[in-house]
């Protein structure tokens, strides 16, 4: 057996073994997820056009999560899907809802019929400081980008996913949260 040969099973054997503790239960994929993720960083990039397209592509459904909410183009957006007749519905964390940006933001989004409940986390009260949104069982943002205001000029990172599986598992923790929360006192 060559040198080189002995180096490439020897490496295969030691990523098998330590691939497996380094990454705990996560499965290695068949195929490389990024063609189905798009990525964004800001300030370098613009994080609300991103997000005001993937929203665009919304036709039934529309799910968020998130811990601030001040962007008036985000609102505005959620709205015009709401007429178009995609059910939009939004968790806030009550820490955040009593600022003056996010109360207006709030009361668009309520003057507009769109459900918004606002509450904690569902562990000793603590803030919800989640940010995410699925849309129509099938895509997927995430990443530490609020719906702010100033969110574009932070280093931020929003990730765009298209996977049903990923849907899936954040709209089961969206409808946990939604139990919950709406479970709470509402401070509307």
């Amino acid at each position: 057996m060559k040198l080189t040969h002995k180096i490439v099973v020897a490496a295969a054997i030691v990523g098998s073994f330590f691939g497996g503790y380094w990454t705990g239960s996560i499965p290695s994929p068949d195929v490389d997820p990024q063609p189905y993720i798009r990525t964004v960083f800001t300030p370098d990039e613009d994080g609300l056009s991103a997000y005001l397209g993937f929203l665009d592509r919304a036709r039934t459904s529309v799910h968020v999560a998130c811990y601030g909410f001040t962007e008036p183009q985000v609102v505005d957006k959620l709205i015009e899907l709401h007429k178009r007749g995609v059910k939009v519905r939004i968790l806030l964390d009550r820490s955040q809802s009593h600022g003056k940006y996010q109360a207006e933001q709030v009361k668009r989004l309520l003057d507009a019929g769109i459900e918004v409940v606002i509450g904690t986390s569902t562990k000793s009260g603590q803030i919800m400081h989640n940010k995410f949104t699925i849309i129509d069982g099938l895509l997927v943002e995430d990443g530490s980008w609020n719906y702010t205001r100033s969110a574009n000029k932070q280093a931020n990172v929003l990730n765009f996913v298209q996977s049903k599986s990923r849907a899936q598992l954040f709209q089961k923790q969206w409808d946990k949260m939604h139990d919950f929360m709406s479970k709470q006192k509402q401070d509307l």
